[in-house]
């Protein structure tokens, strides 16, 4: 902890400059991996039940709240006055681990979700559908980053202000830079997207490989004392 505050301003003073909207914001992306598992796990033992009117609700909640996941990539936008206040500080130690860990965990907290939702597609037999989904996901998602962003539209105003929130919906998507920004959204979370599930993934075939080859190894060693008959 010394180490650190003595970086600069440090890396420590950057974090509590920040907290919270950074403990916000992360509790925001983290918000689909829960609703996810609520909505497509624990009800995977019942296809009548977890295709109930209530059911349907959890998804909508699903689909609400999963841009709060990509959105953290543009809280870059207070990368400049971070950068300002640590003023002759060193930045790769301060600023940059900081906005590097939190846009890490909003894009695996995107992968876990949309991961959590192919499986139960997978479990109902509509393996095929899970590549247009997840585009579809990620259009949606880069529209939502885009109200959320530019309109500040929060994930919960669709349900409590439909009428208000629907006449800012129409007002920035009518807005000429709006097609641009959305699809610079969506190439920002289609490519986060696939380089946090190809780090993952290989992570997780990493662990597995050893795992297995340490239990090879277990039933492959044999005592060198074995008696001769």
């Amino acid at each position: 902890m010394d180490v650190l505050d003595r970086v600069g301003p440090g890396l420590l003073d950057v974090v509590r400059r920040d907290f919270m909207w950074l403990s916000w914001n992360t509790l925001l992306a983290w918000v689909p991996v829960v609703l996810a598992l609520l909505v497509f796990r624990m009800r995977r033992g019942d296809r009548r039940v977890s295709r109930s009117p209530v059911w349907w609700a959890g998804v909508a909640l699903f689909v609400l709240f999963l841009p709060n996941a990509p959105y953290v990539v543009t809280d870059l936008v207070h990368l400049r006055d971070d950068i300002r206040f640590v003023g002759d500080g060193p930045v790769v130690t301060t600023v940059l681990p900081v906005y590097g860990a939190f846009i890490v965990s909003g894009f695996l907290a995107y992968y876990l979700a949309l991961a959590e939702l192919g499986r139960y597609l997978d479990y109902v037999g509509l393996t095929r559908w899970r590549t247009p989904v997840t585009l579809g996901l990620h259009l949606l998602c880069a529209v939502g980053v885009f109200l959320g962003r530019w309109t500040r539209l929060n994930s919960w105003e669709p349900v409590v202000q439909p009428r208000g929130t629907f006449e800012r919906m129409l007002l920035a998507l009518t807005w000429s830079w709006a097609p641009v920004l959305i699809m610079a959204m969506l190439l920002a979370t289609a490519v986060g997207h696939f380089v946090t599930r190809a780090v993952v993934e290989a992570a997780v075939a990493g662990v597995r490989s050893i795992v297995a080859g340490m239990k090879r190894a277990a039933v492959t060693t044999t005592p060198d004392d074995v008696p001769a008959r």
